[in-house]
Parts: C-alpha cells; sequence; structure tokens
C-alpha cells in the first residue's frame, strides 16, 4: 500500500514565503495523499447490496415479502417491514435487522447459516456511517436516544423544590407564519406555570402566571400537531412532521431546550403521542392508522397494532403508565396494557370522531370528547360507560382533566365550559373568539388557556371567567418586537406628557372646588356655632328674631353646599381619575423600558440581526 505523502518541515527555501502560500502548499499536499489512504465509506449500493442479495433477497424482495420487509432497494431497506423500520443509523445494536443478522434476537437471517464476519463487519459499519445509499449520499441522521429516559422511581404528585421551569431558551423565533393558523396543540406543565403552544417548525412557550415569552425550541421537521408534558414536567414531548412526506415525536428537557431523544421516523406527520410517566414508552400515531409504541431505553419499536379504521386522533397514557388511551377519527376507542401492547377494552358509545382523551390524576377514570357532541366518561378497571355528558352541539373538540377533577371543554358551539364529572357545568367561559379547538387548565387550576381556529390563544380566570390577557402563538423575531418597542415607547411618553399636563389642570380645578366646598362649610359651622351661642341666652323677643335670622343663614349655607356638591365631587373625581392615569401610564412606560431593554439585550446577543423567515402555511 502506498503511504500519504507527509508534509516535511519548512527548509530555508520556504522558511519565508507568504502563510497564505505556506497554506496552499500544505493543503496541496494533504490533497495529493492517495484515495486509498481515505476510509472507505461503505455504501448499500457498492457493499451491502452484494451481501444481501447472496443471502437475504430469496425470502425479502418484492415477489416475497417474509415479515413484509423488502431489502432488494435502499429506499424498502430503510423503510422497514410489518414491526416498522429495522434499521437505525448510527446504531447497529439499536437496529433489529442487525441482531437478526448477527442471531441475537429471533428471527435470525438467514435461517439456516449464519453471515461470515467480514459481511457482518460490512454491515455494521454501514449502520455506524449512517446508512449510505451511495458514495456521495448523506447520512442519515442517528437516531438513537441520548439518555436513558426510564425512571427508577415515579412519583405522581408535585415534586419536592421549586418546580421544573425552562432555562434560557433561544428568544428568536424560527419563522414568522404569514397567515396564523389554528393550533393543533396545546399542553400546560403539570407543577409549573409553564404552556406550549405549537407553531410552524416550532414550539413556542409562555408563562401563564405573568404571561411573559420564554422562548421557543426549533421542530425543524415541519409543523407539531402534538404536545405533552411528563408527568414530572421535566420533559416536553411534540409529535408532528410534514403530511404525506415524513413523521417523528421529540422530547426535550425543559431545564436545558436539549432535545434528548428522537424516535418514529414516519412517512406521514404525527398527529397523537405521549410519554408513559414511568419514561419507559413513547406512543403515536397518525393517518396510516396504525399505532406504534417504542421503547425510550433504545428507541426501539416494541409494539405495531392494527386496530383503529381511521386516523389516530388521540393518544395519552393513564398517570400510572399501566394504561394506553387511543382514540381515531371512525370514533374508536381503546384501551390497552402499556407493556404487553394488549387491547383491554374497546370502549364503544361515540358516534363521531375522537377530538381528545385525559386521564383524571388517578389513573382510574378516563375523559373522551367527540364530534358527536358528548364528553364521556370511563372506568379503566372493566371499561364501563360512567357518564355520557351533552358538552357542545355541533362536536366537543377537546377535553382535559386538573389536579382537582375538574373538566374544562371546547366545542363547536363556539364555548369554553369548565364540568363536575358529575355532568354539573360550573363555568361558561365568555369565550368570544372563532371555534374555540384547545383548551386546558394551568398547573394550578386557577386559570384557562384556550385558543381558537384563527390562531389565538386567550387566557382565562378558571373560577370568574374573566379575561386575564392573550398570548401569540406566532411570535414576532426580535427585531420587530425592539421596533414595537420602541414605538410604544414614544406613545407613551407622549400620552404621559398630555396626562401629566391634563392632571395638573384637573388638580387646580380640584383644589378650587376644595377651597370653595371647605369655606362654605366653614360658614355653616360658624353660623352654627352662633346659633347655639343665641340659644344660651336669656329669652327676649329680640333674641328670637336673632335665632331666626341665623337659622335661614344655615338654611342658605346648606343650600350653597348642596348646589356646589356635585361640582366639588366631579372636581375631586376627575383629578383622582388623571393622577390614576397618569400612575398607569408611568407603570405601563417602566415595563416598557425593561422589557425595551431585555429585547434589545437578546437582539445584541444574536449580532444585531433577526434570522427568522416568514412562511405561509395555507
Amino acid at each position: 500500500m502506498m503511504r500519504p505523502t507527509i508534509p516535511q518541515p519548512l527548509t530555508g527555501a520556504t522558511r519565508g514565503l507568504h502563510p497564505v502560500f505556506l497554506g496552499t502548499l500544505l493543503l496541496a499536499a494533504l490533497l495529493s495523499a492517495p484515495a486509498s489512504a481515505q476510509p472507505k465509506k461503505v455504501t448499500y449500493e457498492d457493499d451491502v447490496l452484494p451481501i444481501l442479495r447472496d443471502n437475504c433477497l430469496k425470502c425479502h424482495n418484492p415477489d416475497k415479502l417474509k415479515g413484509d420487509l423488502d431489502l432488494s432497494s435502499f429506499s424498502s431497506a430503510i423503510k422497514g417491514g410489518g414491526g416498522g423500520a429495522t434499521l437505525n443509523a448510527g446504531d447497529p445494536e439499536g437496529s433489529t435487522l442487525f441482531k437478526s443478522i448477527i442471531q441475537s434476537e429471533d428471527p435470525t437471517m438467514p435461517p439456516n447459516g449464519k453471515l461470515t464476519d467480514k459481511d457482518i463487519a460490512v454491515i455494521k459499519r454501514w449502520i455506524e456511517g449512517g446508512l449510505l445509499q451511495g458514495v456521495n449520499s448523506k447520512a442519515i441522521a442517528a437516531n438513537k436516544p441520548a439518555v436513558d429516559l426510564a425512571l427508577k422511581k415515579v412519583s405522581l404528585t408535585k415534586p419536592e423544590g421549586p418546580p421544573p421551569m425552562p432555562g434560557a431558551l433561544p428568544l428568536e423565533p424560527e419563522v414568522r407564519s404569514v397567515h396564523p393558523t389554528a393550533l393543533s396543540g396545546i399542553a400546560h406543565s403539570p407543577w409549573a406555570p409553564v404552556v406550549a403552544l405549537t407553531s410552524a417548525k416550532q414550539v413556542v412557550l409562555y408563562n401563564t402566571t405573568n404571561l411573559d415569552f420564554i422562548g421557543v425550541l426549533p421542530f425543524p421537521e415541519g409543523l407539531p400537531c402534538d404536545l405533552k408534558f411528563s408527568r414530572n414536567g421535566k420533559l416536553l414531548l411534540a409529535g408532528g412532521g410534514r403530511g404525506g412526506h415524513s413523521g417523528l415525536v421529540t422530547v426535550w428537557d425543559i431545564a436545558t431546550g436539549e432535545r434528548i431523544i428522537t424516535i418514529g421516523d414516519q412517512f406521514d406527520s404525527v398527529t397523537a403521542a405521549d410519554l408513559s410517566s414511568d419514561q419507559q414508552w413513547i406512543a403515536l400515531g397518525g393517518p396510516d392508522r396504525v399505532l406504534k409504541i417504542y421503547s425510550t431505553k433504545d428507541g426501539s419499536l416494541q409494539h405495531r397494532i392494527k386496530k383503529h379504521t381511521e386516523w389516530v386522533t388521540a393518544i395519552e397514557f393513564s398517570p400510572d403508565s399501566k394504561f394506553l388511551a387511543t382514540g381515531d377519527r371512525n370514533g374508536g376507542l381503546v384501551l390497552w396494557e402499556t407493556e404487553s401492547g394488549q387491547e383491554m377494552f374497546s370502549l364503544p358509545g361515540h358516534r363521531g370522531g375522537i377530538t381528545a382523551v385525559s386521564w383524571r390524576d388517578d389513573s382510574v377514570m378516563l375523559a373522551s370528547s367527540s364530534e358527536d357532541g358528548t364528553v364521556k366518561l370511563w372506568k379503566a378497571s372493566d371499561g364501563a360507560a360512567l357518564r355520557s355528558i351533552t358538552a357542545h352541539a355541533g362536536g366537543a373538540l377537546c377535553v382535559r382533566f386538573t389536579h382537582d377533577g375538574r373538566m374544562v371543554t371546547s366545542g363547536r358551539d363556539n364555548k369554553i365550559q369548565a364540568w363536575e364529572t358529575s355532568g354539573r357545568s360550573v363555568l361558561n367561559v365568555p369565550f368570544t373568539g372563532e371555534l374555540p379547538n384547545r383548551v386546558t387548565f394551568t398547573d394550578d387550576g386557577k386559570r384557562i388557556v384556550g385558543s381558537d381556529w384563527q390562531g389565538k390563544v386567550y387566557v382565562w380566570d378558571a373560577k370568574s371567567g374573566k379575561a386575564a390577557g392573550e398570548l401569540e402563538a406566532n411570535p414576532p423575531p426580535l427585531s420587530e418586537r425592539v421596533q414595537q418597542l420602541t414605538q410604544r415607547l414614544t406613545t407613551l411618553k407622549a400620552e404621559l406628557g398630555k396626562t401629566a399636563k391634563d392632571q395638573a389642570a384637573a388638580a387646580l380645578v380640584a383644589k378650587a372646588a376644595q377651597l370653595k366646598f371647605d369655606g362654605l362649610k366653614r360658614t355653616l359651622t360658624e353660623t352654627q356655632g352662633q346659633l347655639a351661642a343665641k340659644r344660651a341666652e336669656p329669652n327676649s323677643p329680640a333674641t328670637a328674631a336673632a335665632i331666626k335670622i341665623i337659622q335661614g343663614q344655615i338654611v342658605a349655607a346648606q343650600q350653597e353646599i348642596a348646589a356646589a356638591t356635585p361640582a366639588y365631587t366631579a372636581a375631586t373625581t376627575k383629578a383622582a381619575e388623571a393622577k390614576a392615569k397618569a400612575e398607569e401610564i408611568t407603570a405601563q412606560l417602566a415595563g416598557t423600558e425593561t422589557a425595551l431593554a431585555k429585547w434589545q439585550a437578546a437582539l445584541a446577543t444574536a449580532g444585531g440581526k433577526s434570522g427568522q423567515r416568514k412562511v405561509s402555511l395555507r
């Protein structure tokens, strides 16, 4: 084998050359090394297909699909078989096909023999190298979990210490939609004041106590359709993708914003997904009507279930991880045993598509909402129907439990309501938006967050129904925020200047009214004193006449006070209102200055440039 050309130390002839020229010489020397010196890429076309042709294609070809697996082409090999994908880029030990080839797992391949160590090594290097199709192909990203998510101890109550809050997340949105659309998912942390909203190519997070924007979690794979927080509140799951093209589920660590696992590799978007409370399982479903349950330990597919007859639209594990509830667009609702993947109960009764499912904290009761307008309650232990609530005319679009057992629902009748499990409505939220499609309680159950068909997000007090504010699911870029706040600051300063003048004028009028009113009251008091003194004198015609005159003066003083009271009251009220308005604008000004400083610092950190892109989802 020829040795690669090694650049020699600088000699007197080269020592005085310009550094850029020297760099060029060194680069040329390195590039002049023979191609055989570079590690050879292992590809499907050149290296793997010949091995498969000699050993595997008799059983795994388009005409004979053993296990629904076709290995005769790159695309079909990557797609996998009846059990899902059999190859996991970068992870031979997590690839079902490789485990079958080394015969560490049934079914073994080939069935009547074994590949040579050399052939096994080639296939292993191909998987480790990212499943290249050809020498010029791009490696497929590794799909091996970064950490083992499974929890040794599961707590379904509030964790000790401060609740898990997001760390320093990106403040610059990934994209800005030209036309905001309806949110397909809203999720609230079970223990922290954090709500997550679906948006184009990102998940947007807000603090539901002060309604502050927290940041975004990028989802470059497309549109996130479903969001779920882990039961301990430390993780956030998103399922989504591109309709008719690709789909997956990803999980972030809330504290760091780091992606810690990605699972799925679907050929259509994931419309529903969830993570079990023990964090051992991820379930997902979509338009292919197949329910899939993956292990988070190695990302392997554990169960592939063909039961649903339409799109899978709702998935949620019970809080104790024992059960899994799934629903579809045909009204199919099924309860599964998580670990075995066995069907426990089919829950009949809905005459329209299932729009959401939600478990009560005790894992005893399941709620389901449907396009038939009802919300039904089910007993997990035997699948018994407990209650059917006629919740929304035209269709119930969402249902969520809170910790104390109340439910909140939304429907096509343009209503958002809170319920007891007895079926009694305890709150009718004064919703004024356009068709509320998603709704949830905050962590403490004191607020309700809901979205409408136009992409607007509202927050209400869960006791009174009073509006508490709005959230922006399609947040503006940093540069636009700075521009908006700068304009807002200018407007507030001008408004404060005018209000200060109005306040000063109102104060003068109020002061004059006060002086006049005080003078009238003083005159009345003095006259009443004179009357008391006169009455203390001995009775006489002169005293009686004087008393009568003084009494007339008192009546006149009282009439003057009565006549002056409306003007006095109006002047003092106007002065108080002007002062309150000035204080309000001053507070807004201070808040705007603080916010402006925050976003200016964020923009400066980003290099003074706004990197978001505008997209249209229509």
